[in-house]
């Protein structure tokens, strides 16, 4: 059996721009009302995933597949790393 390399729609990075990063972001607020954490907690979040070896693509993590950018920014979100989460 071949490896087979990323899905048709994938790259090998993800990149997200700081805008639609703001715009998934106000989407969640509005049609979810999810709390956001103050700057200091997901600025320490997202150093972690970023050092963690789960943190691939340049942006996602390979245990939930959510976009680290995101995941750190909600209050109520916890990091998905097995056995000892981070955060």
């Amino acid at each position: 059996m071949t490896r087979q390399g990323p899905c048709k729609d994938c790259s090998e990075t993800i990149h997200v721009t700081p805008e639609k990063i703001k715009a998934m972001l106000q989407m969640l607020i509005d049609s979810r009302h999810v709390e956001l954490a103050d700057d200091v907690t997901s600025a320490g979040r997202l150093a972690q995933c970023v050092s963690c070896t789960g943190y691939t693509l340049g942006g996602t993590c390979k245990y939930c597949g959510c976009l680290v950018q995101i995941r750190t920014k909600i209050k109520d979100r916890g990091c998905p790393y097995p056995l000892t989460p981070k955060w």
